[in-house]
């Protein structure tokens, strides 16, 4: 269960949870993140006025990073009895460490904020502030159902792999010389295989013989039974996760 002392708390590095209300600030920011960093991206809409906005909020969002080290580094702190013995191990725990160091990298503008390496660091920087939030109860869910029993969730996927895979080469020997651009190699037959056997059907990329399509039919019908197959067992795990729950809180 999600447990925590105050509304605003900070959390800290002895793996206490942020307070609830703590943690409507973590949300806003990771959303705030993710529009900054899609926006950047898109040289459509940069200009003087967006590049001043897109900066601003770079700046509070470095702003609470720092804020949100400081403040778990003082309720670590406060947890030792503010020793200095302590406040100096405090730095040498690999989340403090990994804090400090994505916040001199993002906050001295050494590398530019549209570097590959800038962005990981942001994306891992929100992906640790997440698991630190109450979204933590979902990541333990979804660790639970895929991982508690592997062989219940990832048995459909290793088949559907395996059919992908089956279906491109088989699309490669039938249509090769119909449509040497969507099937000339195995690898040009994956987009095809994927989103037909995943049941997507953009409907994009098309057989033009009737042993293709009828081919297509068969492996899209499997698709459906592997997916099927996997919603069924991810339903059965979840379920098996809430007793689990109920019979703890007992």
């Amino acid at each position: 269960m999600y447990k925590y002392s105050d509304q605003w708390y900070f959390g800290d590095y002895l793996d206490s949870l942020p307070g609830k209300n703590y943690n409507y600030i973590v949300y806003f920011v990771t959303i705030l993140l993710f529009i900054e960093i899609a926006v950047s991206t898109e040289s459509t809409l940069i200009n003087n006025q967006t590049t001043l906005l897109l900066d601003f909020f770079l700046n509070l969002i470095e702003l609470f990073f720092l804020s949100d080290y400081i403040g778990k580094i003082i309720n670590t702190w406060s947890k030792n009895d503010y020793k200095i013995k302590s406040l100096i191990f405090i730095f040498f725990k690999p989340r403090c460490f990994f804090d400090f160091s994505s916040i001199l990298l993002l906050t001295t503008g050494y590398f530019n904020n549209e570097s590959p390496l800038v962005i990981t660091a942001y994306i891992l920087k929100t992906i640790f502030n997440i698991y630190d939030s109450k979204l933590r109860v979902a990541m333990k869910r979804l660790a639970f159902i895929f991982l508690s029993n592997p062989t219940r969730t990832f048995f459909p996927i290793g088949i559907l792999s395996i059919l992908t895979y089956l279906f491109a080469s088989t699309m490669y020997v039938i249509e090769k010389n119909n449509d040497p651009q969507h099937f000339g190699s195995i690898i040009r037959s994956l987009w095809f295989s994927v989103v037909s056997v995943t049941t997507i059907g953009y409907g994009d990329v098309t057989p033009v013989s009737v042993l293709g399509k009828l081919v297509s039919t068969v492996f899209g019908i499997l698709g459906i039974l592997c997916i099927a197959l996997l919603t069924a067992n991810i339903v059965d795990m979840d379920n098996n996760y809430n007793q689990k729950i109920q019979g703890s809180d007992k």
